[in-house]
């Protein structure tokens, strides 16, 4: 799944989240698991998995499957 610039800068500011957050969060929606995201940001696993679990609490969710459908429901209340 695939945000626009102006939607990420949005879900970046409403959940206050880090650049590096957005990073990861962008690549959990187009699929990657934890493993290929450490990899292409060239970041521990476990690195990988205290920005998710950051995400995870700043949203209220316990999945990626979650953070992606809260990101969607942000961004449809806010219709962008």
């Amino acid at each position: 799944m695939v945000f626009k610039a102006k939607q990420w800068e949005y879900l970046s500011k409403c959940w206050h989240l880090t650049p590096r957050e957005v990073e990861v969060a962008k690549l959990v929606c187009d699929g990657l698991d934890n493993e290929q995201i450490g990899k292409k940001l060239r970041i521990a696993y476990n690195t990988v998995r205290a920005h998710l679990g950051n995400m995870f609490r700043k949203a209220g969710v316990k999945s990626k499957a979650g953070i992606i459908l809260e990101f969607i429901r942000t961004l449809q209340k806010a219709r962008i």
